[in-house]
């Protein structure tokens, strides 16, 4: 949902401190506690700790200007996200860095029950600045 960066969650935090005082408690109990989680995780090894993790390290990369994509992948033109109901935030930020790191056409192929709303979403999904940074506690 935030893919831990730093706006989202602040964002989130605007939302749950809207709720009722012991629900919004509770809220801020279940954000800071997944947060600290995943701070320790990464402060624990060098490698990704999750499949969100390395794909927040690969948008960084994609993004940072590493010809990471291009020298691997020189000949493609086009990728495809087929079959896709929802997109969480830590796949949009790859999506964009891919924006950014090639020319290849870029397809969504979405399922016919949500297509109006992500098509309508995906403006604002993709507007994040530094999409791969980390919240840091």
């Amino acid at each position: 949902m935030t893919n831990f960066h730093p706006d989202r969650i602040a964002a989130l935090r605007d939302v749950t401190d809207e709720f009722a005082g012991p629900i919004a408690d509770e809220a801020t109990t279940l954000v800071d506690g997944g947060l600290a989680v995943e701070t320790w995780l990464r402060d624990q090894t060098d490698k990704a700790v999750s499949k969100t993790a390395l794909l927040r390290r690969a948008t960084r990369r994609l993004i940072g200007g590493d010809e990471v994509w291009t020298d691997c992948y020189p000949d493609i033109e086009r990728i495809s996200l087929v079959g896709v109901s929802s997109i969480p935030a830590p796949e949009v930020d790859f999506l964009h860095g891919l924006c950014t790191a090639t020319t290849a056409d870029i397809e969504l192929h979405l399922r016919p029950g949500t297509s109006e709303y992500l098509t309508a979403r995906l403006p604002d999904l993709l507007s994040i600045d530094y999409p791969g940074r980390e919240v840091n506690l």
